[in-house]
């Protein structure tokens, strides 16, 4: 894919760089988009180390939670196991690009408008900014998990693909946002609508 885009794709180098000038939108390379969206949502300390941590952590841990050998090498494990990760997939971009756009909506980092609610009323930034977000990241990841397994009831591994093709999927949902649907501010925006940095 690398190839094919560098040969088709005319991507000159842009003007110098002024270090008195920011580019605006300034953007951390494509492999950090999804940390800087999570960033726009949530407390700094939160999106940039404990939940890359925790997922490093938990990525780590499938090999010892899952160790049978029966259907390795098979795409998704077996056919219910297909059935689960197209599941997992549409549930994944329907909740993350819900939770974007509302959030956009009610007011970026402020927890669909709970968090300024809170706040205002002396709720302590702990609780806004880091509870909050993590209740909601959980509650999506435990909402999704009893839907997989009040309709699939699947083994333990088929539940591990299903966590594993959200975390993947939420990634590069993510990943594309920040890529392609951020703007100048980091205001939600049309790809089509982002200003052009070259010609």
């Amino acid at each position: 894919i690398l190839t094919f885009l560098s040969i088709f794709v005319n991507a000159p180098l842009l003007a110098r760089a002024n270090p008195n000038q920011t580019p605006n939108p300034s953007k951390a390379p494509w492999y950090f988009l999804n940390m800087q969206e999570l960033l726009l949502h949530m407390d700094p300390g939160l999106a940039g180390v404990i939940v890359p941590s925790v997922t490093l952590v938990l990525l780590a841990a499938i090999p010892y939670v899952d160790r049978s050998p029966l259907g390795v090498g098979i795409l998704g494990t077996s056919a219910k196991g297909r059935k689960i990760i197209g599941f997992t997939t549409v549930f994944t971009i329907v909740v993350i690009v819900a939770l974007i756009v509302l959030d956009e909506v009610r007011g970026r980092g402020t927890v669909f408008g709970i968090g300024s609610y809170l706040a205002d009323k002396g709720a302590p930034r702990e609780l806004t900014e880091i509870v909050l977000p993590t209740l909601v990241m959980l509650g999506g990841i435990a909402t999704l998990m009893i839907l997989v397994h009040v309709i699939f009831k699947p083994t333990r591994r088929e539940m591990i693909i299903a966590l594993f093709t959200g975390f993947y999927v939420g990634y590069w949902i993510l990943t594309i946002f920040g890529t392609s649907f951020r703007g100048v501010g980091q205001d939600l925006t049309w790809p089509w609508d982002l200003p052009l940095t070259h010609h």
